[in-house]
């Protein structure tokens, strides 16, 4: 089981007077109780994150709520849900935003010696460069399908409006191309600013933005793991990786769950970019 080399960890909230253990089980001890109520993992049905906190329902519809100021500091916060998420499945999980990718994702496995390894703190241009470049591979079947639709569209109408199509055609069809390339490129734009959003979402949902991110590219898998938690033996196999973008500033390694894991270049030694960018390439097409 990923992350299984966490401790346990022991969280109360005073809200509701319960006593929470994040281990090897889930552990709840009720006010005035003297042995707790146990749950193995697969006892939890959802698991949901929002930025308030953490909520668990069980298979037997008891529902428990963890608020975020009932943790001790960050670094307790980290353990605990990746405790939780390395135990669970990502049918069970439901979390809104997360700059590394949810530990479920994660295999237990050993950190070969011959491997791409180096830390950072994430900033906004380790982000969004690769997110506007994901989010441009993901649309451009529908800017494509946009423009198409826009200039049938303009056609027709400018058929129907001004009429004489035999002999206005050779106007109207250069019209309506430009209506459709142009239709596209806003949209191509638009997308972009959004995209470059993605970073102050990130800001305000995840704890780990603020945390120095050890990152690790093998042949066996690749991770994103915060140095607090980093035990060198949890990794993500390469079948989980959908595709993989490079831009001049970063590697993006996509999941097949919608997670993303950002590979900042510069963190690198120069002498090592190119062979990182091929390695990674050839990994995620050979998987």
């Amino acid at each position: 089981m990923a992350f299984d080399s966490l401790r346990g960890e022991k969280i109360y909230v005073s809200q509701t007077a319960r006593t929470f253990i994040f281990g090897d089980y889930f552990s709840v001890f009720e006010q005035n109780d003297e042995v707790p109520i146990i749950y193995e993992w697969n006892k939890i049905k959802s698991y949901t994150e929002t930025t308030a906190g953490y909520q668990f329902i069980t298979d037997d519809s008891q529902t428990y709520f963890i608020p975020m100021n009932s943790f001790a500091d960050r670094e307790q916060l980290i353990r605990c849900r990746s405790i939780a998420e390395g135990q669970l499945s990502q049918d069970v999980c439901r979390i809104q935003r997360r700059i590394v990718p949810p530990k479920y994702n994660y295999v237990c496995m050993e950190v070969p010696e011959e491997s791409f390894s180096a830390s950072c703190v994430y900033g906004e241009r380790d982000i969004n460069p690769g997110n506007v470049a994901r989010v441009h591979v993901k649309a451009w079947r529908h800017l494509i399908t946009a423009g198409v639709i826009v200039c049938i569209a303009v056609f027709i109408i400018l058929n129907i409006t001004l009429g004489n199509l035999p002999e206005r055609w050779y106007y109207y069809a250069p019209i309506s191309v430009f209506a459709g390339i142009g239709t596209g490129a806003v949209i191509y734009v638009i997308s972009g600013i959004i995209a470059k959003m993605r970073y102050s979402e990130f800001l305000k949902y995840d704890i780990s933005t603020t945390e120095e991110i050890v990152i690790v590219i093998a042949k066996e898998g690749f991770g994103l793991t915060e140095r607090c938690i980093f035990s060198g033996t949890d990794l993500i196999p390469w079948t989980k990786a959908a595709y993989s973008i490079e831009t001049k500033e970063t590697i993006v390694i996509a999941c097949k769950d919608g997670s993303v894991c950002w590979v900042p270049k510069q963190i690198f030694p120069k002498n090592q970019q190119n062979a990182l960018s091929a390695f990674v390439a050839q990994r995620v097409d050979a998987k």
